[in-house]
């Protein structure tokens, strides 16, 4: 039987509380909900380890709170936890008028606000907490393992079990260290939001020995000794880790200082009496036969690892083969799509894209699917394909299409992604009849939302992707009208040949290529901000930047962009169907973030990171746009592909094409 972990105590971690959001000294309606809101949580059923309370019906006096208890405790120790946070948390001293506030003990949490925040994402405040003490051994293949185990475990703690979003995982490191890891997210969480809410978690973990990190809605940790009720191998729990937690800021990284191994006992008999030799030799011969046993099992369980690794292709890893589990629950029968394709027919055709068609489908339990059949043959091997598509998988974000899984069967790779009704971009904003669908609203959130995808990618990501290819008909349209990028990363699933800096075949789609990368194969995250800038600018106009011509004096979108925002005529740039109803700053603000991304020096483009922020933060102060540069349109598109040298007689690669292509650069955490 395992023991359980136990104390006396709810162990106090941290304690936020808003010194900007405050009720006046002699307002009473606001603390008398705070308290009504208080005791209700803490004489909710704590049952499933989560409840909810509100009270309050103005704007000023409303108390929005819940209470959430990690997933492994007892409904009496969540209680006894619940009521320790709400005795504790209206006594702090650091603000003792904020509405907003969150405390944080190891077994549970307690949250309250002034708005309402049941069933949205937060990602701050933030604290993070991580062990002092480096992990002995293979540091690289550490890293791997845990950022394996900490994405494999998110997917499955997004999907929830028994009404909790609550997920741990126990895996071995080496002979003498194994891995405890533990992800939550607050219940009322979408699976969406919970698994982007874990994804940022996870990047910023520290590759310690032990790590953890705390948010509003979700949490995550790892540590090389068991901690929560449930872990195999228990044989005692170790004492408290020493916090050296004073009053950081809610994004302060705090310091856990390693807990101490278990202390060695002395064997000695009561009374000080000698222990015979006998008794020694009874004790000792035991345990060494134990120990060889243990070892020869090791070994015994090593070779057999690697003779099932050959057998299935190398794909048992150091996980201790849960990456074969997770490959073969990504993997569709061929059968089964054809099926729900009606054998690829061209009426469930939704388009053809460089690397092939993409057809809509539908599973027997009713799912709707896209499927992408790959019409060339890669360079990759099977085993390299399939590894790809598992990374590719792990990257879930609510505005990248999700891939859901491969087929590969004989000649047929297949590539099966979430069905997103809308279809693409490009669709509503170059068609006349469609186009008044997209207003200034959905615009602007379609350009947040891109922006919040990139950013991802480029930064937020286990995977550092660079698109290489983003433009309206790589993005796709949910049926909310929200956007998602697609077909990020097939370079690498394809297996694209391409070096991490620069290449000497050019992908892409002319229009959308920065300069640098068009005419030198030179890419980077910049890169794609060239390209996410002609996209402002497109979607702002309502204009297609490879057929548009004005005059003489502006040839194509970005110089006639340049040329309106130059004179101060900027909102003769803007979309017609859009003008009058569009908000003028946030048009002005767009045109501008637009410039920004297209300026000639790569330096001075800003980072996704600085985009977002300039279009959440209108405060913020842009910098003055220089003269854009673009590859003018008197080349034709036969004579840009002499110049950064291809082979056009070549069958098996374009210098630059329509296709969707990626590539990525692996940065475990």
């Amino acid at each position: 039987m395992i023991p359980k972990l136990t104390s006396s105590a709810p162990n106090f971690l941290y304690n936020y509380c808003s010194n900007t959001t405050t009720f006046a000294a002699a307002d009473t309606s606001y603390p008398k909900n705070l308290n009504t809101v208080l005791n209700s949580l803490s004489s909710a059923p704590a049952t499933t380890g989560f409840a909810s309370a509100s009270a309050g019906n103005g704007t000023d006096d409303a108390v929005f709170g819940l209470f959430l208890c990690r997933g492994d405790q007892t409904p009496s120790s969540c209680s006894d936890c619940v009521a320790t946070a709400v005795k504790d948390q209206p006594k702090t001293t650091t603000c003792p008028r904020s509405k907003v506030g969150i405390i944080w003990y190891d077994e549970c949490m307690i949250r309250y606000d002034n708005q309402n925040f049941f069933g949205r994402m937060d990602q701050s405040p933030r604290l993070g907490l991580f062990n002092t003490q480096n992990i002995t051994g293979n540091q690289t293949r550490f890293t791997e393992l845990l950022g394996d185990t900490l994405t494999g475990l998110a997917v499955q703690t997004a999907n929830g079990r028994a009404g909790k979003k609550y997920g741990t995982r126990v895996v071995n490191f080496t002979s003498l260290q194994t891995l405890y890891v533990l992800e939550q997210c607050t219940p009322d969480l979408s699976d969406s939001d919970c698994d982007q809410c874990l994804t940022i978690a996870i990047g910023e973990m520290a590759a310690r020995q032990g790590s953890r990190i705390l948010q509003p809605s979700c949490n995550v940790r790892y540590e090389i000794y068991p901690f929560f009720n449930g872990a195999t191998n228990i044989s005692s729990q170790p004492p408290s880790a020493t916090t050296n937690i004073s009053s950081p800021p809610p994004s302060a990284t705090t310091n856990i200082s390693s807990p101490p191994p278990s202390a060695t006992t002395n064997s000695s008999t009561g009374a000080g009496k000698k222990v015979s030799a006998k008794v020694i030799a009874a004790i000792v011969v035991p345990v060494a036969v134990a120990a060889i046993t243990v070892a020869l099992l090791a070994v015994i369980r090593i070779c057999f690892k690697k003779k099932k690794s050959n057998e299935h292709d190398g794909i048992l890893t150091e996980t201790g083969g849960e990456c074969l589990g997770t490959i073969e629950s990504l993997q569709y029968d061929l059968a089964m799509l054809q099926s729900a394709t009606n054998y690829f027919s061209d009426e469930n055709k939704l388009g053809e894209g460089g690397f092939g068609g993409v057809y809509k489908g539908t599973l027997p339990h009713g799912q709707e699917i896209a499927v992408k059949r790959l019409s060339r043959s890669s360079a990759q091997g099977a085993q390299e394909f399939k590894n790809e598509v598992m990374l590719m998988a792990k990257l879930q974000h609510r505005n990248l299409v999700r891939l859901l899984g491969f087929c590969l069967d004989g000649e047929e790779r297949l590539l099966v992604y979430e069905f997103v009704p809308n279809k693409s971009l490009d669709g509503f904003l170059f068609d006349p009849e469609r186009q008044g669908q997209l207003d200034w609203g959905r615009r602007y959130k379609i350009i947040g939302g891109i922006a919040r995808g990139l950013l991802y990618l480029h930064q937020d990501s286990r995977l550092r992707i660079i698109h290489r290819d983003l433009k309206a008909s790589n993005v796709l349209l949910d049926a909310d009208m929200n956007p998602k990028i697609s077909d990020f990363g097939l370079a690498r699933i394809v297996g694209v040949d391409q070096t991490q800096g620069n290449t000497s075949r050019v992908v892409g789609t002319y229009g959308y290529m920065s300069p640098e990368y068009a005419m030198h194969g030179q890419f980077s995250t910049k890169s794609d901000i060239y390209s996410f800038g002609v996209l402002i600018l497109e979607i702002v106009s309502g204009q297609r930047n490879s057929s548009f011509y004005q005059s003489d004096e502006a040839n194509d979108l970005l110089s006639y962009a340049w040329k309106q925002w130059r004179d101060g005529l900027p909102l003769e740039f803007v979309d017609p169907m859009i003008r009058d109803s569009c908000s003028y700053h946030e048009a002005m603000r767009c045109i501008h973030l637009g410039l920004l991304c297209v300026q000639e020096s790569v330096d001075k483009r800003p980072t996704m990171a600085t985009v977002v922020l300039m279009l959440d933060s209108h405060s913020v102060t842009l910098p003055v746009p220089e003269h854009p540069t673009f590859v003018t349109k008197s080349r034709t598109e036969s004579s840009i592909a002499k110049d950064i040298g291809s082979d056009e007689s070549s069958n098996k690669s374009t210098p630059w094409s329509v296709n969707d292509v990626s590539i990525t650069e692996f940065h475990p955490r």
